[in-house]
């Protein structure tokens, strides 16, 4: 009986963590839209692109807020002489989150269960 509860509490715990990963992949990829649409509005290349995203997902996971992101952004441009609403980069980042969020929530229900490992 305790090996049964063992293996629900462990089975709990991976869909938890599964949740959290989902959660995680798709913030990054508003993090990464919102990047790329600011490097499309200023002209610039796909590589330019990579490391503004890569520079605001390290701010983020040193702890800096969506919005101080949304904020930063709407700063670089303003200095390079584009003006764009934190409306429209919230907007971008909500509408790439839940894009993301709903694929990857139909990949999760199509998986093969995991099975639980040998004794």
């Amino acid at each position: 009986m305790l090996r049964s509860f063992e293996e629900r509490e462990r089975a709990a715990e991976l869909i938890y963590i599964h949740g959290e990963e989902m959660r995680f992949t798709s913030h990054i990829a508003g993090i990464r839209a919102v990047a790329d649409l600011a490097i499309r509005m200023l002209g610039l290349d796909g590589m330019t692109s990579k490391v503004y995203a890569d520079a605001l997902i390290a701010a983020r996971i040193e702890g800096s807020k969506p919005a101080a992101l949304l904020e930063r952004v709407q700063a670089d441009l303003a200095a390079n002489g584009v003006e764009v609403s934190l409306a429209e980069l919230q907007a971008e980042m909500a509408r790439t989150s839940a894009q993301s969020s709903a694929v990857d929530g139909r990949m999760s229900r199509s998986a093969p269960a995991h099975s639980s490992p040998p004794p």
